[in-house]
C-alpha cells in the first residue's frame, strides 16, 4: 500500500506471491494528492486505485503530462478500508491501457461517479473493474469505446450503469452489477444507428433492487459464447427499448418478480417503442416477463396500478 498526504508515483512497483508463477499479491495507492506518471509500471496480479470520483480522459495539451492528479479523503488506507478522494480525480486512458498490459487485474473504484470519456483497451488476458458505490445518486458511465479481444470487464456499480458508446471484447466477459437501472443509449437526443453501438461479450448483466429499469436505444447486441443475459428478478421493474435492435448470438432478458410478490410491487408495464427488431442469422433472442404473485386487487384507479406488461408499440 502505497499512500501519503502527497503520493507521486514515476517508476516500477513489483508485488509477487511466493508460489513458483509468482502470482497474487496486491498495489493499493491512495494519498491526499495523488500523482501517477505514465512512465509508471506496476506489475502484480491487481491494482487498486481509490479516489471519490474518477474521471477517464485522453491525454490534453492543457496537462504537462499524463499525470493522474487529485484529493483523496479519508479513510482506514487499509485493503478493506482504503482511502478515497473526495474531489474528482482524472486520469488518462492511455495510462490504463498501458496499465492493462503489466498488472492483469486493474480495479478503479470511485465513491460517487466514475466516468470513462475516452477509449480504454483491456489486454487480451487483463481485467478492468469499474467501481462506484452510487453515493450522492453517482454511478458508472461510459462515454468511451471499450474494447478487447479475450480480455474481461467488470462494472459494479450501487448505482446506475449508463453505457453510451461501444464495449466489444470478444469472446471475453462483460458483467455489470447495478442498484439502479442500466442503459445502453447515445445519451441526449440517442440520435445514432444501432450498427454505430456495439455490445459484443459474453457475461451477465444484473439489476439487484426494486423499481429500476433496462433501457436500450439504437444498440447492436452479440452474446458471444454462452451468451449475454440480463437479468432482473426484482419488483416493479420496467423495460424501455425504442429505435433499431440488432441482436446476434446468443441474448436473454429475463425480469421475473420476486416470489409471491403483492399487486403493488407488480404494476409497472414495459414499453418496446421499437422501429426494427433484427436477429441475425443463428441468432437466439429470449426475452421473459413473468409475474410471480397469486395477489391480486380490484382497485385500478390508481395511476400507478399498471397490469406489469408490455406494450409493443
Amino acid at each position: 500500500i502505497v499512500w501519503g498526504d502527497i503520493a507521486l508515483i514515476d517508476g516500477n512497483i513489483n508485488a509477487q506471491g511466493s508460489d513458483i508463477a509468482k502470482t497474487g499479491g496486491f498495489v493499493e495507492t491512495s494519498g491526499h494528492y495523488l500523482s501517477i506518471d505514465s512512465n509508471a509500471i506496476v506489475k502484480t496480479k491487481e491494482w487498486l486505485l481509490d479516489p471519490d470520483n474518477v474521471t477517464i480522459e485522453a491525454p490534453s495539451l492543457s496537462r504537462a503530462d499524463t499525470d493522474i492528479s487529485s484529493e483523496f479523503p479519508i479513510g482506514d488506507g487499509t485493503e478493506n478500508s482504503p482511502k478515497k478522494n473526495a474531489d474528482k480525480t482524472i486520469l488518462t486512458n492511455e495510462t490504463i491501457s498501458n496499465f492493462l498490459q503489466n498488472a492483469k487485474v486493474m480495479n478503479i473504484t470511485a465513491k460517487r461517479k466514475l466516468t470513462v470519456n475516452s477509449s480504454i483497451s483491456i489486454g487480451s488476458r487483463s481485467h478492468l473493474i469499474l467501481h462506484s458505490e452510487g453515493q450522492g445518486d453517482g454511478g458508472v458511465q461510459i462515454d468511451g469505446d471499450i474494447t478487447s479481444e479475450g480480455g474481461n470487464l467488470t462494472i459494479n456499480s450501487g448505482g446506475w450503469v449508463d453505457v453510451h458508446k461501444n464495449i466489444t471484447l470478444g469472446t471475453g466477459f462483460l458483467n455489470i452489477t447495478a442498484g439502479g437501472s442500466v442503459a445502453f443509449e447515445k445519451g441526449g437526443n440517442n440520435a445514432r444507428n444501432a450498427t454505430d453501438a456495439q455490445i459484443t461479450a459474453q457475461g451477465t448483466i444484473t439489476v439487484n433492487k426494486d423499481d429500476k429499469q433496462f433501457r436500450f436505444n439504437n444498440v447492436s447486441i452479440n452474446g458471444m459464447g454462452e451468451g449475454l443475459k440480463f437479468i432482473a428478478n426484482q419488483n416493479n421493474f420496467t423495460h424501455k427499448f425504442d429505435g433499431e435492435i440488432n441482436i446476434s448470438g446468443i441474448v436473454t432478458i429475463n425480469q421475473t418478480t420476486k416470489k409471491d410478490a403483492k399487486y403493488w410491487h407488480a404494476s409497472k408495464d414495459s414499453y418496446w417503442n421499437v422501429s426494427s427488431l433484427t436477429l441475425n442469422d443463428d441468432a437466439k433472442f429470449t426475452f421473459i416477463k413473468f409475474v410471480d404473485s397469486g395477489s391480486n386487487s380490484q382497485d385500478l384507479r390508481s395511476a400507478r396500478r399498471r397490469f406489469a406488461g408490455v406494450h409493443f408499440n
